[in-house]
């Protein structure tokens, strides 16, 4: 157990590394092609890239109102590439489903289904950024359900060549010790890392707050024209003025969805974030609920317990023969802790936390005390998840695992490049193992 001092960790809830050998410094995402995420199916087939040009899955389609399209995409968010779908298809964003976010800064490929759409109307370009290598008539969407998880391919340049030997120190300790599941960096952003503060004032139903969060705060790895564009709309809250000043691109779609509703309705913060999609107004709603969960994985690490193994009063998940988790969940007691320990061992459960919601009940236990702690700190109750002015953003809260070992492929170390090849189950992010791996006294810089 190793203590994070950068800024960045302990602002998303990541205050701890599980392992506590010196890291190989370097950096990733040099490139696009220094990232690369491959989707890997529930029956293990790799939806691949160009770049590793991998062999495309076999799979059957059949008559139905969805197609699939195999999509690589390089160098977009999720939220820009639904948009750009919708547009390009003429679909509603609803009609559009996938079995997980990817990757902004890198190249990965998908599988998205998309409802109403012929096969034979989608181009095999969607964009210069986006390409359809693939393209299948369904009966049903493609669904979180459907995958395992991911392939990563990731090279890190410039690692201290004195050190580079602490990759098996780190690679051991994980095994032994499991890779903590924390949210990674993406799911609060790197250049502005605050998609869980404004998720919070939606919560405590500060929605001026919220928007504030969204148009007014400049963070300093911003570029220098967006921040005086920010900093002019906390001066002035001159909306219409604001609007000319930010760029037209999707990458500010947020901001000027706002700022036209604000423009001619200035106090109206509530219908103004209601011009975003809903599944992006979610998305900041959960993002505070992944900061709590890694606020309490912290402390669980932080009091030296361990995130592999379960201790009496600990909630455990059953794993299913992909080990992947089920909906079974057991409260362990004294007599049983021993049985369930080799449960874990041999890959068939795993100990959980919360993810805290409306519905949430917290037993006692070594972990329900955690979680209870990170809540009075925050000043917020699980009953806040129920989100009286916006109900279509209430969660109801649910499990995640404490720990998840990575499958490694590839180790390979050329001069001062480190590649490394490995997989992780769907819901976990390369980002929080190569955390592990550099310990980045500046990630903002190290994962951009």
């Amino acid at each position: 157990m190793k203590p994070s001092d950068a800024w960045l960790d302990r602002f998303v809830g990541m205050l701890y590394y599980i392992t506590d050998c010196d890291g190989v410094d370097g950096k990733v995402k040099q490139s696009l092609e220094d990232f690369v995420v491959e989707e890997v199916l529930l029956d293990g087939q790799v939806v691949p890239t160009s770049i590793t040009k991998k062999p495309l899955p076999t799979i059957a389609s059949r008559p139905g109102p969805w197609v699939w399209l195999i999509v690589e995409k390089r160098g977009i968010d999720a939220i820009t590439l639904l948009l750009l779908l919708s547009k390009k298809l003429g679909v509603g964003l609803r009609d559009i489903s996938f079995g997980g976010l990817k990757d902004a800064i890198a190249v990965t490929s998908q599988i998205i289904s998309v409802r109403g759409v012929s096969s034979s109307d989608v181009p095999s370009e969607l964009g210069r950024d986006v390409r359809v290598l693939g393209v299948f008539t369904m009966d049903r969407p493609f669904t979180t359900n459907d995958i395992w998880g991911n392939e990563f391919t990731v090279r890190i340049r410039g690692v201290d060549e004195q050190r580079v030997e602490n990759i098996q120190c780190v690679i051991e300790q994980v095994m032994s010790r499991g890779l903590p599941t924390y949210y990674g960096y993406q799911r609060f952003g790197i250049k502005r890392p605050n998609s869980h503060l404004i998720g919070k004032y939606i919560l405590l139903g500060d929605f001026e707050s919220a928007i504030n969060e969204l148009l007014a705060h400049p963070y300093p790895m911003e570029p220098p024209r967006i921040r005086e564009v920010r900093e002019f709309i906390a001066r002035t809250r001159d909306y219409s003025k604001a609007l000319e000043l930010l760029p037209r691109s999707y990458r500010y779609y947020p901001e000027r969805a706002v700022l036209k509703h604000l423009a001619s309705n200035p106090r109206d913060y509530v219908n103004a974030l209601r011009k975003l999609p809903r599944e992006l107004l979610r998305l900041y709603v959960e993002a505070y609920q992944s900061y709590l969960f890694n606020l309490a994985l912290s402390e669980r690490i932080g009091r030296g317990l361990p995130i592999n193994s379960a201790l009496p009063g600990d909630l455990v998940v059953l794993l299913d023969e992909h080990g992947l988790p089920t909906k079974h969940v057991i409260h362990v007691t004294e007599s049983m802790v021993d049985k369930v320990n080799e449960l874990i061992r041999i890959g068939r459960a795993a100990p959980v936390g919360h993810l805290l919601g409306w519905y949430t009940k917290i037993p006692p236990g070594p972990q329900g005390d955690i979680e209870l702690s990170v809540l009075r700190r925050e000043g917020i109750d699980t009953s806040a998840f129920r989100i009286k002015s916006m109900p279509e953003l209430s969660i109801r809260g649910g499990y995640r695992p404490l720990f998840v070992t990575p499958i490694i492929k590839e180790v390979k170390v050329q001069g001062d490049v480190l590649t490394l090849v490995f997989r992780l189950p769907r819901g976990n992010y390369a980002t929080v193992f190569l955390r592990e791996v550099i310990k980045s006294h500046n990630p903002e810089l190290a994962f951009t």
